[in-house]
Order: structure tokens, then sequence, then C-alpha cells
């Protein structure tokens, strides 16, 4: 699966206004303590469909409404994945829980380990 098949997956998903799109997936590192573990940075980009020029944002939850960046690279730095799961699968699997969070939940880490 590509960036393209991952970005249409979670453009079809329709979750809301803010759409996560991935700009780039690193090189795999082996983990140095555990055989069958990986790690993977991927970079995306959140954006807001309504306005796609707009740099910032709000997400509003119950604890309050909160700032959110749009249209600038974040990271998952050091994302960890196992031999026996598809990377594809279990990347957008995470990606959309960010996103649904954004959207329903108003939750948006500043940056993901």
């Amino acid at each position: 699966m590509s960036n393209f098949q991952i970005n249409q997956k979670l453009s079809d998903s329709k979750s809301g206004n803010y759409l996560i799109q991935v700009t780039k997936i690193g090189d795999r590192k082996r983990s140095k303590f555990c055989s069958y573990e990986y790690y993977c940075d991927v970079d995306f980009v959140i954006s807001d469909l309504t306005n796609p020029n707009k740099k910032n944002g709000v997400v509003c939850s119950g604890f309050g409404s909160k700032p959110i960046e749009l249209n600038t690279n974040i990271k998952y730095y050091n994302s960890m994945y196992w031999d026996f799961q598809n990377f594809e699968d279990e990347l957008l699997t995470r990606l959309l829980k960010d996103q649904n969070n954004i959207n329903q939940n108003g939750y948006y880490p500043k940056e993901r380990n």
C-alpha cells in the first residue's frame, strides 16, 4: 500500500473537517533489543477540508478548546511495529484513530511518540 492508497483511505473515512495525509514514510529500523520489532518514522500533515490555506484551527472537547497546527509536518517519532503485523494496515489504523480523535473527541497530540 502506497502513501496515495493510505491517504485515499483516510479521505474515504469522512470523519470530519480535519484530514490527515501521509507525506513521508521513513526507513524501517530494526530494534536493538527485540528481534521481532522495528521502528519507522512517518511524517503527516493535518489539513482543514473547509479551508485548505488555514494555518491554525481549534478542536473542542469536553475539557475545552485547544489550538491545532494545520498544514505543517508532524512526525510519528520511532513508531514501533511488530514483524507479525502488516505495516500498512497498522499505520492506517493508527492514523484513522488519530483522525477520529481530532474530529470527534477534540484530542490532538502535539507530538506523537
